[in-house]
C-alpha cells in the first residue's frame, strides 16, 4: 500500500543534482582549458627563446599589458552591458597627436595632458550619448565614432603622418620610462587603475547597479536603477579609459601615431571577453580582463621573441580572438 520515500525521491534528486554538478564541471573544465593553455604557451616560449624568462622580457610584457589593460578595462564596462566600445581605436592615437602636438608647440607636460584628457572626454561624451540617450546599437555608434576619430587623426597630420617630438621634455619621457617606488611608471599607473576599477565594481553601489543593469534592463528599472545614468557613465569611462594609454605610448615612441591605437584595440577586446569565460557564471571582471591582457600580451611579445613576422602575429591574434569568442559563446550556453 505504501511506496518507499526513499524509491521516490532518487530520480528528482539526482535531475536536481545533476544539473548543477554538470554545469560546475563544465566550468571548471572550461576554466581548467584556459590557464593549462596559458601554462602551454609559457612552456612552448621558453623553449624557443631564452630570452623568454629574463627579468627585462617580463619587464617589457607588463610595459605592454600598461597599455592593453585600460583598453580592455574600458571594452569590460560595455560588455557587461551587453554592449561594445570600439572608440578606443582611434582615441588612442588622437590623444597621441595632443600630446606630441602641444609640447611640440612649446606649452607645458601638465597642459599636454589636461588636453588629453579634454579629448578623450569628448570622445566619451559623443559615445554615451549615442549609446544610453538616442539608443543606437552600441556597436554601430561606437564604430562610427571610431570612423570620426580616425578622420579626424588623418585630417590633421596631412594623411595619418606622424608628429615627432625631437628633444622630448625629460617628464615626457620619463612617463614610460621613468619609475615610482622602483616599479616602471606604465605598470604603476596600471597597477592604480587595476585597483580603482576593482573598488568601483565589486565594492561600491555603481558596480552593483552596472551589474543588474546589465543582467536585466527591466528588472534594474523595477527596482529604480536609473539605467540610462548608468549606461551613459559606462561608455563615458569606457572611451575615457583609452587616454592613458594613449598618453603612455607616446611618451614611448615619443610621437603622436595617428592609428596606432588599433595595433592594442582588439587585443583589448579580446582580453574583455576572456574574462567572460574564466568567471563565474560568464560575468565580465576587472581580474579577469588583467588576465586576459596578460595572456595575449604574453602571446605577442613571444611571437616576436622568435621571429614570427608581423602578418603572422596577425593571423595568430584573430584565431587566440576567435578562440576566446567560441568558448565564452559555448559556456554561456550550458551555463
Amino acid at each position: 500500500m505504501f511506496s518507499s520515500n526513499k524509491s521516490e525521491r532518487k530520480p528528482s534528486e539526482a535531475i536536481q543534482v545533476g544539473k548543477p554538478a554538470g554545469r560546475k564541471l563544465n566550468e571548471f573544465l572550461i576554466n581548467a582549458s584556459v590557464f593549462m593553455g596559458f601554462a602551454g604557451v609559457l612552456v612552448f616560449f621558453s623553449i624557443s627563446s631564452s630570452s623568454f624568462l629574463t627579468g627585462a622580457n617580463i619587464t617589457d610584457i607588463f610595459l605592454r599589458i600598461s597599455i592593453t589593460g585600460p583598453i580592455a578595462f574600458g571594452i569590460m564596462l560595455s560588455i557587461i552591458l551587453k554592449g561594445i566600445n570600439l572608440t578606443p581605436g582611434a582615441v588612442v592615437g588622437l590623444v597621441g597627436l595632443t600630446v606630441t602636438a602641444t609640447i611640440r608647440a612649446g606649452y607645458a607636460l601638465p597642459t599636454a595632458i589636461f588636453l588629453a584628457f579634454l579629448v578623450g572626454a569628448a570622445f566619451g561624451l559623443v559615445t554615451a550619448f549615442a549609446v544610453a540617450k538616442a539608443k543606437m546599437n552600441p556597436f554601430i555608434a561606437t564604430v562610427a565614432i571610431m570612423f570620426v576619430g580616425d578622420s579626424v587623426a588623418r585630417v590633421t597630420t596631412q594623411g595619418g603622418l606622424p608628429i615627432y617630438i625631437y628633444r622630448a621634455p625629460e617628464a615626457f619621457s620619463n612617463i614610460y620610462r621613468g619609475s615610482t617606488f622602483f616599479i616602471p611608471n606604465p605598470i604603476f599607473i596600471l597597477l592604480v587603475t587595476v585597483l580603482i576599477y576593482y573598488l568601483v565594481l565589486e565594492r561600491m553601489k555603481y558596480g552593483r547597479r552596472l551589474y543588474a543593469a546589465g543582467l536585466s534592463i527591466k528588472a534594474a528599472r523595477a527596482a529604480g536603477i536609473r539605467v540610462n545614468l548608468y549606461y551613459g557613465i559606462a561608455y563615458f569611462f569606457a572611451t575615457l579609459s583609452a587616454v592613458l594609454p594613449g598618453i603612455i605610448v607616446a611618451s614611448q615612441v615619443r610621437s603622436g601615431q595617428p592609428l596606432i591605437g588599433h595595433a592594442y584595440l582588439w587585443d583589448g577586446i579580446g582580453a574583455a571577453f576572456l574574462s567572460t569565460i574564466i568567471s563565474k557564471g560568464g560575468r565580465p571582471n576587472i581580474l579577469g580582463a588583467l588576465f586576459g591582457a596578460v595572456v595575449l600580451s604574453t602571446v605577442d611579445n613571444g611571437l616576436t621573441l622568435i621571429g614570427v613576422p608581423f602578418y603572422w602575429k596577425e593571423f595568430a591574434r584573430g584565431l587566440i580572438i576567435l578562440a576566446i569568442l567560441v568558448v565564452a559563446t559555448l559556456k554561456n550556453r550550458r551555463t
